[in-house]
């Protein structure tokens, strides 16, 4: 009987020793981030049958179990995913928004001192002084658009390498979760504090994306970011890396490596930060770009195509005062193929107003070009006329060598424009104050006459048919100089020696009245630039340039005002996520206290016991003295 005692009481002893040293464990974690509170399961020794009755055997410990609610973790995953994206894109766009409020706001406030320079000019068209300030104001507009698209440059750069660097971390953690694996399997029993640490893993990955885990069944887990891509199968690990984008390079791809194969990741399939940064380098940067780029092409061309409307203070034709978007070298630019294309395409700018931001995507199949607009629209064009062209959205793209079969160029009009504005104009007399549009035109379109070469005929009219479809030119007097022929022209014109050209602009009745004489002290020109500030140049009419820009600011803070908010009610989603798995994993001190006071008391209990066991069996030894 001693003996039974004895042995009730050691396991008693043991089994509230191993409660004592979990609950010890237990409030030594309470501060460790991951840790699962853990407790242990006890259960009754199986009895044994003596004299027609079952007696007790007493106590052990069957297992040591984490308190762990496999739902409340998967959601705080998903939460601390979208709470990453959303505090990741407001923290973006906060900083765009505040280099938008203030140093980019020098660039509207340019613009009208440089209108505020040519009105100033307006008053003595003469003067030289007037005229070195309006050159120094046009520097001051190229230099503000040049500051900040390099600003914008530098933080899709920079973009890119905390990519790399968040990428790598990824690696990383893969790694090592497949090290946790590992250790998991080396474990007899039930790998609790492993399992805390597989399970802070996937929290840090979950925050550079979206996560899934699977459990397998030896124990071992598979864990697939995004949309179904697997980083973690049990023992191995894939590899997270960065390609070359397709056809611009420097707009880094994620791809994942799966043995010898490597897979490209869509970047609509991540969240988290990860996702945000992509998001942010190739739509938010891009369309601060686009948009930037439009107001140089519009403020630039528009005053580019008033100069070659004037006479400069030597009485000559009026050269372009900044860079002229519409050379070959620029127009090329505007194409992004990759380095082993052989095709050669321009892209022209001709008509500002219908003039939009983003990627255009061109793709020959061998028999059929298809073009993908900004906005997803597909359509098919065929070029046509010599070299080959087709017009878009104010664009014309010109094709002199073809596309290889299944071959695909992307088209930015405008997105590296505010990085090639340039004032080209160094000699003052050159600004063109008079214009060689006359006071006396009628014109109710939106017609315009450039003089491409000046000869014999000084003054003429060109005049539009009632019913649109012919023009004539005439002298003043209303002899007939050119012919009446079909409207609009198929190329320059040449009357008597000068050379004109002639959009398509016209509206039936106009009259284009064009006086090549120079006149001292006429300001006509440079009225008509004054008026450029409030012209509606962009948008299909709708828009001046300096309205491009206050657009985009408002765009970027609506999407700085959604996205904090989006914040909120992500960390409010996350806080609540977060409080269910406390709820069941955390560890309270309260209850760890008071389970220590009843644990040290059931160890009491148990070694009194030993101690009666021991005094019964001495007693019986000294009876048998």
């Amino acid at each position: 009987m001693g003996l039974d005692l004895l042995s009730l009481g050691s396991q008693g002893v043991l089994t509230a020793q191993r409660q004592l040293n979990t609950t010890g464990h237990n409030i030594s974690n309470v501060n460790t981030e991951g840790y699962s509170r853990q407790s242990v399961e006890q259960q009754t020794n199986d009895p044994q049958f003596w004299g027609g009755n079952n007696y007790g055997t007493g106590v052990h410990a069957a297992a040591v179990r984490r308190n762990y609610d496999k739902f409340a973790v998967n959601e705080l995953n998903v939460a601390t995913s979208n709470l990453s994206h959303a505090a990741a894109r407001n923290d973006q766009l906060g900083r765009l928004d505040d280099m938008m409020a203030h140093s980019a706001k020098k660039i509207p406030e340019n613009m009208n001192e440089f209108y505020g320079a040519v009105k100033g000019l307006t008053d003595s068209p003469s003067d030289m002084g007037a005229r070195k300030v309006v050159l120094e104001k046009a520097r001051m507009v190229a230099a503000g658009m040049n500051d900040v698209y390099g600003v914008l440059q530098q933080q899709s750069i920079d973009t890119s390498s905390q990519i790399d660097a968040t990428v790598k971390r990824m690696n990383d953690i893969g790694q090592e979760l497949v090290d946790v694996h590992k250790a998991i399997l080396k474990t007899p029993a039930e790998a609790n504090d492993l399992l805390d640490r597989h399970d802070k893993l996937i929290r840090e990955l979950s925050e550079y994306t979206q996560v899934s885990v699977n459990a397998r069944e030896d124990g071992l887990f598979n864990v697939i970011i995004g949309s179904g891509h697997m980083l973690v199968s049990g023992m191995n690990s894939s590899e997270l890396t960065t390609l070359p984008g397709e056809p611009d390079h420097q707009e880094r791809r994620l791809a994942l490596v799966e043995g010898k194969s490597v897979k490209a990741i869509s970047n609509s399939d991540i969240r988290g930060k990860l996702g945000a940064l992509f998001e942010y380098r190739d739509d938010t940067l891009s369309q601060a770009r686009d948009e930037l780029g439009r107001m140089s092409i519009g403020f630039s061309q528009a005053l580019n195509d008033l100069q070659g409307q004037g006479f400069d203070l030597n009485g000559e034709v009026g050269k372009n005062i900044f860079t002229d978007f519409n050379s070959d070298r620029i127009a090329r630019s505007r194409v992004v193929q990759n380095g082993e294309s052989t095709a050669d395409l321009k892209v022209y700018i001709d008509d500002l107003q219908k003039l939009k931001p983003g990627d255009y995507q061109l793709k020959f199949d061998g028999t059929q070009y298809t073009l993908t607009a900004p906005d997803g629209k597909q359509a098919a064009v065929t070029p046509s006329g010599t070299p080959p062209s087709f017009n878009v959205d104010g664009m014309r793209v010109q094709i002199d060598a073809g596309l290889a079969a299944n071959e695909r160029v992307l088209i930015r009009p405008a997105r590296s424009a505010a990085g090639q504005m340039r004032v080209t104009m160094e000699d003052p007399a050159d600004i063109a104050a008079q214009s060689y549009i006359s006071g006396s035109s009628v014109s109710k379109g939106e017609g315009d006459v450039r003089v491409l070469q000046s000869g014999g005929q000084k003054e003429f009219q060109v005049r539009i048919s009632p019913d649109g479809s012919q023009f004539a030119v005439t002298d003043t007097k209303g002899q007939i100089l050119v012919a009446p022929q079909a409207y609009p022209p198929g190329g320059p014109i040449d009357v008597n020696g000068t050379v004109i050209d002639l959009n398509d602009k016209a509206v039936p009745d106009d009259v284009l009245a064009v006086s090549l004489i120079p006149a001292d002290g006429d300001n006509s020109n440079l009225i008509r630039m004054q008026e450029l500030q409030t012209q509606k140049l962009m948008d299909n009419g709708r828009s001046t340039v300096l309205d491009v820009y206050e657009g985009l600011s408002t765009d970027l803070g609506v999407q700085k005002a959604s996205y904090e908010r989006l914040q909120d009610v992500s960390m409010v989603e996350h806080d609540a996520a977060e409080g269910r798995v406390a709820q069941v994993s955390g560890v309270n001190l309260d209850e760890e206290a008071a389970n220590m006071m009843k644990f040290q008391r059931a160890y009491m209990a148990a070694s009194r016991i030993m101690t009666a066991a021991n005094e019964t069996f001495d007693s019986l030894l000294n009876a048998t003295r």
